[in-house]
């Protein structure tokens, strides 16, 4: 057999996606295994920083990327072939060596007020309201400025334990990560109007290691040949449409902060050829904040984001508007 009949990925070297131990996580990293069918595959788990330390914000421990960071670690060390993660989870800048190879069909995007009042319109005057977010911590300010955020961190499980237990007189979770884990209980989404999700917000995203910054001794040998099997079988899973979505706003961040530790909204809806893209930026306080929407041709539409970011920019009066916080 020849080298180049020889397909590195087999029972006996499965690929190994590399997950977050959180049951929402696995099920993620599941949905991608099962999207894969043929190719021999498996999950490694791994605990993050950011999953140990729970009783400070994301922010003063690194920012959510490090969920990502980690697994990105984990993949230069060659612990797996690639990650998954959830698509708000990462920040604009990849690590080196390293690709999004697969962007699955997009879940609901819409985050969610999950507790007895069915709006936030409906909240008591000084609600006191659970998120780790300092998006959906601004946004909530811009509708309601009169309610406390507090900040909620842990396991979707562990929020809602949190709730029952009346540490909260309600709390916001994404719909895509309630629908995955089969939770609808007292769940009422939220509009994008009411309060527009985070740059990929619903998508699962894989990252794997790139073909294009393999050393030069590695090359012609079984490195190469497996990074580009695994990138194959990741392309094979790819969404173009919510691919095209998620592009876009990610380019949007880039722009403006990132990092996603400021309060950033990015929404990309494409229907054939044509893409609406809705951006926003706040001031942590909710006090300050702008928006724009525009229809564009879909292949235009990471220029359209960009210029969108730097309009936005213009009208908050430059980039020490977006210094603060982190988006979890």
């Amino acid at each position: 057999m020849t080298r180049s009949d020889h397909n590195p990925i087999s029972d006996d070297a499965p690929l190994v996606l590399a997950s977050r131990v959180s049951p929402l996580a696995r099920i993620q990293a599941e949905d991608v295994q099962t999207r894969l069918a043929a190719v021999p595959s498996t999950i490694a788990t791994f605990s993050t920083r950011g999953d140990e330390v729970l009783d400070r914000p994301l922010a003063d421990i690194g920012g959510k990327g490090l969920f990502v960071k980690y697994l990105e670690q984990v993949m230069g060390e060659g612990k797996a072939d690639a990650a998954v993660h959830s698509g708000k989870d990462m920040e604009a800048e990849l690590a080196s060596g390293t690709e999004i190879a697969a962007i699955l069909p997009r879940a609901d995007r819409r985050d969610a007020l999950v507790g007895a009042y069915n709006s936030l319109d409906a909240l008591p005057n000084g609600a006191v309201i659970g998120t780790a977010s300092v998006r959906r911590a601004a946004l909530l300010r811009v509708r309601r400025p009169d309610v406390t955020p507090k900040l909620l961190r842990g396991s979707v499980n562990s929020r809602l334990q949190a709730l029952k237990d009346g540490q909260y007189d309600a709390i916001i979770l994404a719909m895509a990560g309630l629908n995955r884990l089969g939770i609808t209980e007292d769940v009422h989404p939220l509009e994008q109007d009411i309060m527009l999700p985070s740059s990929a917000q619903g998508a699962i995203i894989v990252q794997a290691r790139s073909v294009l910054d393999i050393s030069v001794e590695d090359i012609s040998g079984e490195g190469h040949y497996r990074r580009q099997a695994v990138l194959a079988a990741m392309h094979g899973i790819n969404d173009a449409i919510t691919a095209s979505e998620v592009m876009a706003e990610r380019a949007f961040l880039a722009s403006l902060d990132g990092s996603c530790r400021s309060p950033i909204a990015a929404s990309a809806t494409r229907s054939g050829d044509q893409m609406t893209f809705c951006g926003q930026i706040c001031s942590p306080d909710g006090t300050k904040h702008f928006a724009d929407e525009v229809v564009i041709v879909a292949s235009d539409a990471i220029d359209a984001a960009t210029d969108m970011a730097a309009r936005l920019l213009d009208k908050a009066g430059g980039r020490s508007f977006l210094m603060h916080g982190v988006d979890a």
